[in-house]
């Protein structure tokens, strides 16, 4: 019951936070792509009528675009959180093969548990991965992956890719999100760029 309460409170729009609210009434308005600030020479360039400046910005949106949007927290940002999330998914499938709970995966431990999740019906090919997967992860060939193994390996595994640094053009783009969904997209650099001219 008590828990029904609290939903229903948590429900009522008087208890609502703003910040998560899914209300388009109350979401902010799309601002004007001509309040966006420009690297001064952009905007002389842009006066001029030059194409140069959606030359440039359309080289460092495609470097900085990884999933074909800019995140507003910046390229680097996301690609760190993406690159830890992969290293804490081989932690995970690590944690799960130390059987005894030691802290460390013995090759029985790798051997049982492949056994136990896959069967022993494996093909000549699933035996390849498994061997391959446990060679890179035994890196000093003991027969005992340790913490600092695994650590390893998931870096190894998941580096965060270099974006390089912003620049002028780059900087200028996480002010782009003109619809304020938390992503920059081409056509509101567009309209930033063309509001210019």
């Amino acid at each position: 019951m008590r828990y029904l309460l609290t939903a229903a409170l948590l429900a009522h729009p008087a208890f609502a936070h703003p910040a998560f609210a899914q209300d388009s009434a109350r979401a902010p308005a799309a601002r004007d792509p001509a309040s966006v600030p420009l690297p001064a020479e952009t905007e002389a360039q842009l006066k001029l009528g030059l194409s140069t400046p959606f030359e440039a910005f359309g080289a460092a949106f495609d470097r900085l675009a990884t999933s074909g949007a800019i995140p507003v927290v910046g390229p680097g940002a996301t690609l760190e959180i993406r690159a830890a999330a992969d290293r804490a998914r081989v932690f995970l499938a690590y944690a799960q093969y130390d059987l005894d709970g030691d802290g460390s995966v013995s090759r029985n431990e790798y051997d049982t548990h492949a056994d136990l999740t896959w069967g022993t019906g494996l093909g000549e090919r699933e035996y390849a991965i498994l061997e391959d997967e446990w060679t890179r992860a035994d890196t000093d060939a003991d027969g005992l992956v340790t913490l600092a193994e695994i650590h390893a390996l998931a870096l190894r595994m998941s580096p965060v890719p270099d974006t390089g640094p912003l620049g002028p053009e780059g900087e200028a783009l996480l002010l782009m999100d003109l619809d304020n969904d938390g992503f920059v997209a081409w056509d509101e650099v567009e309209a930033v760029l063309r509001a210019r001219q």
